[in-house]
């Protein structure tokens, strides 16, 4: 043995002793995601990606040796193997260069971005690309793994007896022991002998897996309180990984005082990941009939009650064809409120549709569907449409750009009629009548218009042109044609009707830029770019008009405190357009801020638009509405939007959204919403969390109506964790105006925690 000069040796310079990479495979990042569900799921996904060599070397504290006969280079007293991207340290590392394989002895320690491996002894074969270890442990975001041995290839690991955690093995912390398993790089992990351990208890058996990259995962959501018209509830919702492609389960849920929920759910995946689908279901036999009351349209909800949600969404491989379906049936329209208020609040008015498009180039067709399946909703249904459109593109090299669509649609509304009395929506200065909200007392009625026949078409041509200093102007031509065929119904007779309308218009804009340098490295601020633009767009409709209003429109206008579409070619809510001549002014404003990094990022917008109307009626202000925007994003802990809607007369607010969200990392936050719409809405909404101790915190919510002048919901709780994996909270809960839930209830709900 000899030892060679120095005690840091580049291993390249040992003419053939060329140590090859260790492990060539790194972590793919959508392998990682730190939730529960990787307990059950990704074991091992550390191993891959330990060592990957680029000019490796070897140092130690004592001179590195070399014996010839043996090709073996030894490497003692602190020895450190690095490359490019990890270091291994150790009491002793050999590099024998007949066998091509690597031993690492004593205290290994092995040292890679996001991964903290320890074991007492590596080895590695560059020629089989084979690497196994003793017992180890590791520690790899947000996941901590121990186990009894590893071994195998760069391209499949087989690992035994291994026990995973959730961040750190603290107490409490669950567990998931896996008798043995094997990880497929870049595909798989399968698994048998599971047995999930929580809160230091039983462990829990739980079937085999295997669980490719990307699928359905595991998903567990428990819930527990008492209410005087559900009684003690439990609702659990589970969702295991059975193979490769399905995740499969149910809801399981218990009320004392109404009976059992159950029904299946699955979320199926195609390996490719081009097709999905989902379901989700439940039943119940609800034996208390006070309870269970009447529905919306006053008839006696039956005993026998379910939902059922299921989708559908697939694609090609270029995503050029996509579908997406959905439906949901409800037996009656109180189900979701009374056992899954969260749903019902997301979806209060259960929709069913299909809708796939196919998309060439700039040309693209859509065949869209939209059917009303449950006899309690409004809607307008569409029986079906089939719609093409011609992108906006540039008619050779002539710089117009032209833009079409044609569409063929049978449609009907099916609205839901209150009897005594109604509100108006405020109107919009695109010449719309204000909507009618229906809203009354006594016993609502479903009225079904008559079917509909309907062809429409459009064409515009617009023309941008670059003005001399700077200004942009863009001439726009076009027009949209419509036909109607009504069936006769009743009363109603048959309606024939063609409606041509036109489109001159045109926009002019002139933007400006400046960057100024500013110096606050507290707030991470080197430099600042205002962005500002001028903008007068106008257009001229002829040919509108309200003929067509015993029509149900095609599609309603629903005003959410942005400004109206302008152009007539992006409009679909045209079936009550009357003639109309209108300019917009703009004032548009952003501030984008960058720090170190010099990566610009948006801080502040704010845009102001006012619209004029020359085609004002008799009476009618020409200066029609003052539309405000504004979004204000410092800190990553600030966050503020706002939108409203003025009367330019009399500069009263006709509509207002305002949210702001605070926070400080995970110690409190603070979130406030307003919402005013007038003669219809008023409402504020405040949520926070703050956080006492490591593991204590206190939750609470209020939601105020100002036209009730009553807090219609307050919820007051607390959050306590366990074993750095869920949150359990518990809370008590006031309600007001909820003819179907109870003024006082009290609740707990287990969260596993994700980052």
């Amino acid at each position: 043995m000899q030892a060679i000069s120095g005690n840091r040796v580049p291993i390249q310079k040992l003419g053939k002793l060329t140590l090859e990479p260790i492990f060539q495979r790194p972590i793919l990042e959508s392998q990682v995601k730190p939730t529960y569900k990787f307990l059950l799921l990704i074991p091992v996904l550390f191993l891959p990606a330990l060592l990957t060599a680029q000019a490796p070397e070897l140092s130690a504290d004592e001179p590195i040796a070399y014996t010839a006969e043996d090709g073996l280079l030894i490497a003692t007293g602190n020895a450190v193997y690095r490359d490019e991207n990890t270091k291994v340290e150790a009491d002793e590392i050999r590099y024998n260069r007949n066998l091509e394989q690597i031993e690492a002895t004593g205290n290994v320690r092995v040292t890679r971005e996001g991964l903290r491996l320890l074991t007492a002894a590596m080895t590695y074969d560059a020629r089989t690309k084979s690497v196994s270890s003793g017992y180890f442990r590791a520690g790899y975001p947000p996941l901590y793994i121990e186990g009894e041995s590893f071994s195998g290839t760069l391209d499949e690991i087989d690992f035994t007896n291994v026990t995973i955690y959730f961040r750190e093995p603290v107490e409490d912390a669950p567990k998931l022991q896996v008798a043995n398993g094997t990880w497929v790089s870049g595909d798989s992990v399968s698994g048998k002998g599971l047995k999930l351990q929580a809160l230091g208890g039983i462990g829990i058996p739980l079937p085999g897996f295997e669980y490719a990259f990307g699928a359905p995962t595991a998903d567990v959501d428990v819930r527990l309180g008492f209410e005087n018209n559900l009684g003690a509830y439990g609702r659990f919702k589970v969702l295991y990984p059975f193979s490769r492609e399905t995740a499969a389960g149910g809801n399981f849920d218990f009320f004392t005082s109404r009976g059992i929920l159950i029904g299946p759910a699955v979320d199926w995946r195609r390996e490719d990941g081009l097709v999905r689908i989902t379901a989700d279901t439940g039943w119940i036999h609800d034996h208390d009939s006070d309870e269970r009351g009447s529905d919306i349209l006053g008839n006696r909800i039956d005993q026998d009650r379910g939902f059922g949600k299921f989708g559908i969404q697939a694609r090609d491989e270029s995503g050029r064809m996509q579908m997406n379906l959905k439906t949901t049936y409800v037996s009656d329209s109180e189900i979701l409120r009374d056992f899954r208020r969260e749903d019902y609040f997301r979806n209060y008015q259960p929709d069913s549709y299909i809708d796939f498009t196919l998309q060439q180039d700039d040309f693209l067709v859509n065949v869209f569907g939209r059917r009303q399946i449950n006899d309690y909703y409004g809607m307008i249904e569409r029986l079906p449409e089939l719609r093409a459109e011609w992108l906006p593109h540039e008619l050779g090299e002539t710089s117009l750009i032209l833009q079409a669509n044609a569409a063929a649609l049978r449609y009907r509304s099916v609205e839901v009629i209150p009897p005594l009395m109604s509100v108006l929506f405020p109107s919009n200065p695109l010449g719309l009548p204000g909507l009618p909200v229906a809203v009354g007392y006594g016993i609502p009625e479903i009225y079904e218009s008559p079917y509909t026949d309907r062809l429409d078409g459009s064409v515009t041509l617009t023309r941008p042109i670059a003005l001399p200093g700077g200004p942009n102007l863009v001439l726009r031509a076009g027009g949209r044609w419509t036909s109607y065929d009504r069936d006769a119904s009743g009363s109603l007779p048959e309606i024939s009707e063609d409606r041509l309308v036109g489109e001159l218009g045109a926009d002019l804009s002139k933007s400006v830029a400046r960057t100024y340098t500013i110096d606050r490295p507290d707030w991470n601020m080197e430099k600042l770019r205002h962005v500002s633009r001028l903008s007068l767009q106008y257009r001229w409709h002829p040919g509108g008009d309200d003929s067509l209003s015993e029509l149900p429109p095609y599609d309603r206008f629903s005003y959410n405190g942005r400004r109206p579409v302008l152009d007539l070619a992006d409009l679909n809510h045209t079936d009550g357009l009357q003639e109309w001549s209108v300019a917009r002014f703009g004032w548009e404003n952003l501030l984008r801020v960058a720090g170190e990094d010099g990566d610009y990022r948006d801080f502040l917008s704010f845009n102001l638009y006012q619209d004029l109307l020359f085609s004002a009626d008799e009476g009618e202000d020409n200066w029609d509405a003052l539309y405000a925007e504004a979004d204000f994003n410092p800190f990553p802990w600030l966050g503020v939007k706002w939108r409203q809607k003025f009367r330019t007369e009399n500069m009263e607010a006709e509509a207002n959204y305002v949210s702001a969200t605070l926070r400080s990392a995970d110690l409190w936050t603070l979130r406030f919403q307003a919402e005013y719409l007038r003669d219809a809405i008023e409402q504020y909404e405040v949520a926070g969390h703050y956080r006492l101790t490591e593991n204590l915190g206190l939750l609470g919510y209020w939601l105020y109506d100002a036209r009730l002048s009553t807090w219609t919901r307050q919820q007051y709780g607390f959050s306590r964790r366990f074993g750095n994996v869920w949150q359990m909270e518990v809370y008590i809960a006031f309600n007001e105006e909820n003819a179907r839930e109870d003024d006082f209830s009290v609740g707990m709900r287990l969260v596993w925690l994700s980052f």
